[in-house]
């Protein structure tokens, strides 16, 4: 496998794991970030770093992607639309493969009108391959995965019964996101305005030491 110069512009839960898996395979990262303390997390990954908000310092981005050329680039910057979209346009300018991380469909579809090569959305995607595997009756009961990362499938408990997702706001709280609810045993890709019921399943992603947390507040029981 050839080794590649990869640009990285994020390093929120997405794009740490981008660089996860990049140093895994061997391959040379710079990363971009505007809190510093981010970088921190994966300086040992990484052959260098830059602070830098990409909306605000675009000239400068153009001219650090202009004197590196990089083989290709990864946009991590879920929440930070107006940012993607200049990091997109500024790397297919140098003619970079761009892939770009979107939260919507319809913000992916103008990230391809950008030119990105790649749109990925990650809770959706993750989503629906669980889905996928539980239709196969596979069991995923716990799912341990690199980094301290785990999948489990887990009923709605009297804690989150009758509360949104948005209200719950468990990705913040706990680091835990809801990838998957089947109400009825259909399944449905949870929106902000999802109402979760008392024996609905869940099939949640995250930190595996924060996930005693999440269930204590789900089952009810005292932290």
């Amino acid at each position: 496998m050839k080794k590649k110069s990869i640009l990285v512009i994020g390093a929120g839960r997405f794009g740490r794991g981008v660089i996860e898996g990049l140093y895994e395979q061997g391959h040379d990262i710079f990363l971009i970030d505007r809190d510093e303390e981010a970088l921190d997390h994966v300086r040992d990954m990484i052959i260098s770093g830059a602070i830098m908000d990409v909306g605000d310092d675009e000239e400068e981005l153009a001219q650090l992607v202009g004197q590196k050329n990089f083989d290709e680039a990864v946009v991590a910057m879920g929440s930070d639309f107006e940012g993607a979209l200049i990091a997109t346009s500024i790397l297919k300018e140098a003619e970079a493969r761009v892939s770009v991380k979107a939260s919507t469909r319809r913000r992916g579809n103008v990230l391809e009108k950008m030119g990105a090569d790649k749109v990925v959305f990650p809770e959706r995607d993750m989503g629906l391959r669980l889905a996928h595997t539980i239709s196969a009756e596979s069991e995923i009961d716990f799912l341990e995965l690199p980094r301290g990362f785990v999948v489990e499938q887990l009923e709605v408990g009297p804690g989150f019964a009758e509360k949104t997702i948005s209200k719950l706001d468990t990705t913040n709280r706990f680091g835990i996101s809801i990838l998957m609810v089947y109400h009825n045993g259909e399944p449905e890709q949870p929106t902000p305005t999802t109402r979760l019921t008392r024996g609905d399943i869940m099939i949640v992603f995250g930190q595996k030491t924060k996930l005693h947390l999440f269930e204590a507040e789900n089952f009810g029981k005292r932290k």
